[in-house]
């Protein structure tokens, strides 16, 4: 049996889109190879066992990873070099026929080209260097040279996967590599299966619900403070993050009363959640216009309506979906406008949506994708 080296930034038992998208591909992976996964744990959070036996064919090695301020770029990034080398060279010691590699941690992809061995496919979850702000000349000098690394170590694959077409231009711009295959994130069969059942509760208060990361990207004190001066509307903040506390201090301070906090809550849980909401948020403002959150998916699987604040390829995804509103980010008074807009229709369950979802954004369908690139190459 031939023996695949996956090597990523998220794994279980972290609970992210990124462990997401990996734990498909290696799923589908170990019905043909032997899969060994290399993996950075959470910040802080190391792992007693640096290697576990998840399945027959899936063994998981673990890189742990300390705790570290990721809000600041430099050190972020420095940090990521730091973690993604070992990452490399633990791989490394492991025999592999192919060695896939996957983003956002932007680093592994130099990283890889340069010190890994044999074939090797980079799956590019996102265009991460694309988000450093030019604000600066520095910054855009900066950015600049990640952007030519990263092109020129792009160039050293056997082949590049993306999820959409945003990427895939991109890659093909600027790179000479042409062996490129679009798999596109999306959501676990199961759990669309799920929340397809959902109904509309029309006995229930307008309720507007984000459910997610709570941190810079998201800004969901957007949705906060264009809802606050609307006193029928109740406003639902499910999960956590990096800015949880100070979102839920900027609520106290301002006496804000139409805002609830519930913290990370089980899955089982959350479709509670969607089964008294009217409407559901989210946003990722513009620096992250390459982007599509797979927290769209889950919303449009529910066929419940939508509203979002962002630009890009995100955008793109919602202009196909019934009963949703696409608003620029960062904007408490469009996200007012659209809300009181929503609230004077009378949505029904988008079966339409639900519809794109299982014809284009199922993970297994998705997944089975990268076998057929491994067979290109083995």
């Amino acid at each position: 049996m031939k023996t695949i080296n996956f090597l990523t930034s998220h794994f279980l038992p972290e609970n992210t889109a990124g462990t997401n998208r990996v734990l498909s591909y290696v799923k589908e992976l170990e019905k043909n190879y032997k899969v060994n996964v290399v993996c950075i744990t959470e910040r802080g959070k190391p792992q007693t066992k640096e290697k576990v036996s998840f399945s027959e064919n899936i063994d998981v090695y673990y890189v742990n990873q300390r705790d570290y301020n990721a809000e600041k770029f430099f050190s972020r990034a420095l940090w990521e070099i730091f973690f993604t080398r070992k990452l490399v060279s633990r791989a490394n010691r492991l025999n592999a026929d192919i060695t896939i590699a996957t983003s956002p941690f932007m680093f592994i992809i130099p990283m890889l080209a340069l010190l890994g061995k044999g074939k090797k496919i980079i799956d590019i979850r996102d265009i991460t260097w694309e988000y450093i702000e030019g604000n600066s000349k520095f910054k855009r000098i900066l950015k600049t040279a990640i952007s030519k690394l990263m092109q020129t170590s792009i160039n050293a694959y056997d082949y590049v996967s993306v999820t959409n077409n945003f990427e895939k231009e991109w890659v093909k711009k600027y790179t000479q590599n042409r062996d490129i295959e679009q798999i596109a994130n999306g959501i676990e069969l199961q759990k669309f299966e799920e929340l397809s059942q959902v109904k509309i509760d029309h006995d229930t208060p307008f309720t507007i619900t984000y459910i997610g990361n709570i941190a810079v990207g998201q800004n969901v004190q957007i949705l906060v403070d264009g809802a606050k001066d609307l006193a029928d509307v109740k406003v639902n903040i499910v999960g956590e993050g990096t800015k949880y506390k100070s979102l839920r201090e900027h609520v106290k301070k301002n006496n804000i009363k139409n805002v609830e906090f519930f913290g990370k809550v089980h899955r089982d849980e959350i479709l509670k959640f969607y089964e008294t909401s009217s409407v559901l948020y989210a946003q990722l403002d513009e620096h992250f216009k390459t982007a599509m959150p797979s927290k769209l998916y889950e919303y449009a699987s529910t066929g419940l309506p939508i509203l979002y604040g962002g630009i890009g390829e995100a955008v793109k995804f919602v202009d196909r979906l019934e009963n949703a509103i696409a608003i620029l980010p960062n904007n408490p008074k469009l996200v007012k406008e659209a809300i009181m807009i929503m609230k004077e229709k009378k949505y029904e369950i988008s079966q339409k949506n639900r519809q794109i979802v299982k014809e284009n954004f199922i993970r297994e369908m998705q997944s089975a994708k990268l076998v057929d690139v491994i067979e290109k190459l083995i």
